[in-house]
């Protein structure tokens, strides 16, 4: 079985894995329809197919050869070919903005025109979450409350602060937006974009354009008309946020990378074809977390929508920098007002340096030494639309808990 999660709902379905039909020799999955429905396939997925016609002579060499092919191919491939996962949704104005909790009006408007790109968008959200979790597993802030079941990442407290942590976290969001648009237009998904054709053809003697290219430009506009068209106040924090959501995206869009395949006879590399694709997400993380780390403090006045001062603020920063203008509190205990869950019950390392160090993360509480079965979600991947898989891992260790 497998842990199969929906983006939109956030409900988890347990899909089972394919199993062989000894009588006829076919392969049959546990499929599962939009309405929720359990259903027996042929061929994993194929319908409208006969099992008189494989109880043949010819049918049922074929079918043997066709199930060794699928057996090596298990062993080769992700594991998407081995889910038989959902069908893809009907990606339509209901069924997206209807759905997505706390749209504005300029949003909403947005998604009605472009249901499948939103659709891309809140999962490029979703991939954001999950990293801003990995970069951050470590500190007290944590990201843990940017994700429940049926909330609007960006209605958490936090981002209406000028903490250094909402300054990641709009970065983070915008770069995840960025990234998952463009590749979706790459995949042939959205009826709006496809491959990025700005450069094609023959540039040296090695190598020439082809392939499909990740749109990065598409996913750089869409991101900014879907994301900053909520910072529609004129005050000193709308202009920050928006400032942050931009080095977001320059994180995505600064480090796209040519990658090219080999052609020729042999496995010789007589010609390369060649493509830009976007950095890996992990990648943009680590990037974004050294951003995070080094993140300037500028002075504003609130109550002063202060254009002028903003201009002044731009002038002495880079784009690409982040800025905040709030200290952060401690995180230690909870505070709904400012998205604190505390750090008890958070797990520590006794023996670290770092801010995951039980000094640092129990805030002078103590620990505890417990010796625990636990299990969390680990090796999650990401697919297009709009579905997260991940695999359970469990451990059987000494832990050190905050009190």
């Amino acid at each position: 079985m497998r842990r199969v999660e929906s983006i939109n709902s956030g409900e988890v379905m347990e899909v089972p894995a394919p199993d062989i039909c000894y009588r006829c020799k076919t392969m049959h999955c546990s499929n599962i329809d939009p309405e929720g429905q359990d259903r027996t396939t042929d061929h994993c997925g194929h319908r409208g197919v006969t099992r008189s016609n494989y109880h043949s002579s010819t049918g049922r060499t074929l079918t043997l050869i066709l199930l060794l092919f699928i057996q090596y191919s298990w062993g080769m491939s992700n594991d998407i070919l081995r889910l038989n996962l959902p069908p893809e949704p009907n990606l339509d104005p209901n069924t997206v903005c209807k759905t997505y909790p706390a749209l504005t009006s300029h949003q909403y408007e947005h998604c009605f025109q472009h249901p499948d790109v939103t659709a891309s968008a809140i999962q490029g959200i979703q991939v954001a979450i999950h990293e801003c979790q990995h970069q951050l597993k470590d500190h007290r802030w944590n990201c843990s409350t940017l994700e429940k079941k049926n909330k609007n990442p960006h209605a958490s407290p936090i981002l209406g602060k000028g903490f250094r942590e909402s300054a990641f976290a709009y970065a983070i969001l915008a770069a995840g937006v960025t990234h998952q648009v463009a590749k979706a237009c790459s995949m042939g998904k959205l009826q709006s974009c496809g491959c990025d054709m700005s450069q094609h053809g023959k540039v040296k003697d090695k190598w020439e354009w082809g392939g499909c290219s990740h749109n990065v430009e598409f996913g750089e506009k869409f991101s900014a008309k879907f994301l900053d068209v909520k910072e529609r106040a004129k005050d000193i924090h709308a202009k920050i946020n928006l400032h942050n959501n931009r080095a977001g995206r320059l994180s995505v869009i600064r480090n796209v990378r040519r990658k090219c395949k080999c052609h020729g006879m042999s496995g010789s590399c007589e010609i390369q074809t060649c493509w830009k694709s976007t950095p890996d997400f992990r990648e943009v993380g680590i990037r974004l977390k050294k951003k995070y780390e080094a993140a300037r403090k500028v002075k504003v006045n609130i109550l002063n929508a202060a254009a002028a001062r903003y201009r002044r603020i731009r002038r002495n920063t880079r784009k690409s920098e982040l800025i905040f203008y709030e200290r952060s509190p401690n995180y230690c205990d909870v505070n709904p007002r400012v998205d604190s869950i505390g750090t008890s019950g958070r797990l520590c390392n006794k023996t670290s340096t770092g801010v995951n160090n039980c000094q640092t993360l129990c805030c002078g509480r103590g620990y505890n030494t417990l010796r625990v079965k636990r299990s969390e979600r680990c090796d999650c991947k990401f697919h297009w639309c709009c579905y997260v898989v991940c695999k359970t891992c469990s451990y059987n260790e000494w832990v050190t808990v905050c009190k």
